[in-house]
């Protein structure tokens, strides 16, 4: 690859090309995604629903080194007492478990998907297929069900970039609990991509925790393909960074099936969180619960962007988006766009949203019972995040998550 494939490249730009020209082998169609990547350039805040998440602007002058290869130590999981089975990706590295494959499951390293014709004009997923050179793999055989969680970490220490790909396929009638976990104190940029497909009659709840350092640069984007009758719950809390956003596309292909969608963002000092969502309903009975909550002090900034598109042959869908924010202090912001895109007439979908302050009326009633005002804030805050994390149907990690908010809470 010779010469610059961007205009006016910045000094990241620079370091992508360069590490993608130096790869030993990559395909021909990685090589296409590549160069669709450097037309489009990473997104900017004039491009409708980035505007809020500008990571053109964030990754400009970032240090390009690579150095996603670094050997770390890793520290035990905060779900380690739920005895998962747990898959690490660190620093862009697949490490596998040292384990027995269990029954109903298969799982292992994979080439990387290398086209995906229905993100080929979302520019980070773009340039993650060109880039990713390994994919993990895991399947959940046909009427399996899992009792022990299948959790992935991604650990990122360093300051360069690295992306991966995770690729899990729940099959018909089969069930399994998945915990993701964002960790590591880098101050780089790492790419997820996960591709989920969801056969006839399957069930996942997928559970997200991002607790990474305030440095860090974070995309993470599930596309979910979803068959009748099967259900994918999924709850995420994050406490942000420079520049995090979890993006969710979930498409129902099939009648009958259906998703809850709970997320809680905690941002406070400078840290950013985005959770941005588009679900499409193809098919007719489908049913669609989304759940936000975010909470912001400092001068902390909270994303929500959800989006239920509808399809005129999908008749008798129930879809309900609601986003809720709480602002602790007057730099803190706030930003929700909840859509509906609906070309049916047999439809029940709604939408709403909200940002205020904690109720100064329920802080005096709490205080004359005898909480100081620590106290009475963090009972106020945690009584409105807990719809969220009350979503999760494991009560093992739903604790997980309470110990979690409850640091963020103790830490004001």
């Amino acid at each position: 690859m010779s010469g610059s494939l961007f205009i006016n490249p910045t000094a990241f730009e620079i370091g992508l090309q360069a590490a993608f020209a130096a790869r030993s082998q990559s395909s021909e169609a990685q090589g296409a995604a590549f160069e669709r990547f450097a037309k489009q350039g990473f997104p900017n805040r004039r491009a409708e629903g980035w505007k809020w998440s500008d990571f053109h602007g964030a990754l400009r002058n970032m240090t390009p080194a690579n150095d996603g290869e670094a050997t770390i130590a890793v520290a035990p999981s905060a779900f380690a007492a739920l005895d998962p089975l747990e898959f690490r990706i660190v620093n862009g590295r697949i490490e596998l478990p040292a384990e027995a494959v269990p029954d109903g499951m298969r799982y292992g390293i994979l080439d990387p998907v290398a086209t995906i014709p229905e993100l080929e004009s979302h520019a980070i997923a773009t340039l993650n297929v060109a880039m990713t050179r390994k994919a993990l793999g895991i399947e959940i055989g046909e009427g399996a069900a899992h009792a022990r969680p299948v959790l992935i970490r991604h650990i990122n220490t360093g300051a360069g970039f690295s992306f991966a790909q995770t690729l899990v396929r729940v099959s018909v009638n089969a069930q399994v609990n998945l915990i993701e976990t964002y960790e590591g104190a880098g101050a780089g940029f790492y790419s997820h991509l996960f591709h989920m497909a969801l056969r006839d009659g399957a069930k996942i709840n997928r559970t997200v925790l991002q607790e990474t350092g305030a440095g860090q640069i974070v995309h993470a984007l599930c596309a979910a393909k979803v068959d009748a009758k099967a259900r994918f719950d999924q709850t995420s809390l994050s406490t942000g960074s420079r520049l995090s956003r979890h993006e969710t596309i979930a498409h129902f292909w099939a009648p009958d099936a259906s998703a809850n969608f709970n997320s809680a963002a905690l941002v406070s000092g400078e840290r950013h969180c985005d959770f941005t969502s588009h679900v499409l309903h193809k098919e007719e009975r489908c049913k669609t619960r989304q759940l936000h909550k975010g909470v912001a002090r400092d001068r902390g900034r909270n994303v929500f962007q959800g989006k239920f598109e509808v399809e005129r042959k999908a008749q008798k869908i129930d879809a309900k988006m609601t986003a809720n924010a709480l602002l602790l202090s007057g730099d803190a912001e706030a930003n929700h766009k909840p859509e509906l895109e609906i070309y049916a007439d047999d439809v029940e979908c709604a939408h709403g949203s909200t940002a205020g302050a904690l109720d100064e009326d329920a802080l005096f009633y709490l205080r004359q019972r005898g909480l100081d005002e620590h106290a009475a804030r963090a009972l106020l805050i945690e009584a409105f995040l807990g719809e969220v994390i009350d979503g999760i149907s494991d009560d093992r990690i739903a604790d997980a998550f309470r110990v979690k908010m409850m640091d963020w809470l103790e830490s004001e």
